[in-house]
């Protein structure tokens, strides 16, 4: 079965945009996908590899696009909602993949014009590594997907993004932007911040002793600030409120490294650990 969008334009041709690509083609190679970016190599890069057909620099390459992802960081996705509305044709479907939802959605359902439908988007995948070259198709095979249409409306771009969202094989998830910021706060921006704080903790200890479980807890370590610093930005207030809990649980832990209940906390992390697998 065909996709229901013939043209799709992608801003932002990096891991997300390109795995989008990549995943869009393999899916169905029949939809010309548009590659928009600010480096000429980097979107030839993306056409050899199959992630684009065709690319350009300026929002001016949307005009024929039926559907538009807007694959940067969140403060890009944010200026880029400010702009591009006059380059879009009447009936086009927009979309993001930032990490956060609120300002987003905010800013478009306040500039895009009439006629152009926004529905915000989330695909919970990634990778420690950033760049096109680093894309794969199968980024968002199994991974949910979380969607924020308009609240309190109808859309009548919801039945055709949700089941080219699934056909990428991803699990897709209707959330308000509140509340997928909550959620998101937890289960992502706080494993950030975790990994990033034990990867200073450990570094400045300066051993040359590791094991795996180490490396897999520091892996998000890698990730560039440049993308961080928009997704804190935009949902700081929940992401202090995870801290705060987190840091109030540690605390406890600590007291109970000398009441000998430790044994509890790990048959519940235990429990826990198994639902979210």
């Amino acid at each position: 079965m065909d996709l229901p969008f013939n043209r799709v334009g992608i801003v932002g041709v990096g891991l997300i945009g390109g795995s989008l690509g990549l995943a869009i083609k393999k899916s169905d190679p029949s939809v010309h996908v548009v590659g928009i970016g600010r480096s000429k190599a980097r979107l030839a890069l993306a056409e050899r590899m199959g992630a684009i057909d065709s690319s350009g620099t300026g929002f001016e390459g949307l005009g024929d696009c039926d559907l538009v992802f807007l694959a940067m960081p969140v403060p890009q996705i944010i200026d880029a909602l400010k702009l591009i509305g006059r380059f879009l044709k009447p009936g086009t479907v927009v979309t993001d993949v930032g990490s956060t939802k609120r300002e987003i959605t905010s800013a478009a359902w306040s500039s895009l014009p009439a006629g152009v439908e926004f529905i915000g988007g989330h695909p919970v995948a990634g990778r420690e590594v950033a760049g096109v070259e680093n894309s794969l198709a199968s980024l968002f095979e199994g991974a949910p997907y979380v969607i924020c249409p308009r609240p309190e409306t109808t859309s009548p771009a919801l039945p055709k993004l949700e089941p080219l969202l699934r056909r990428l094989r991803a699990r897709t998830c209707l959330m308000t932007p509140d509340e997928h910021d909550r959620a998101i706060a937890w289960v992502s921006h706080l494993p950030q911040l975790l990994s990033t704080t034990l990867a200073n903790v450990v570094g400045d200890k300066r051993t040359d002793i590791s094991g795996g479980g180490l490396r897999d807890m520091l892996r998000l370590a890698a990730s560039p600030y440049s993308i961080w610093q928009g997704i804190v930005d935009t949902n700081r207030d929940n992401i202090e409120q995870a801290l705060e809990s987190f840091a109030a649980h540690l605390q406890r832990i600590r007291c109970q490294l000398k009441d000998d209940v430790l044994s509890k906390e790990f048959d519940r992390a235990n429990r826990s650990q198994a639902k979210v697998r």
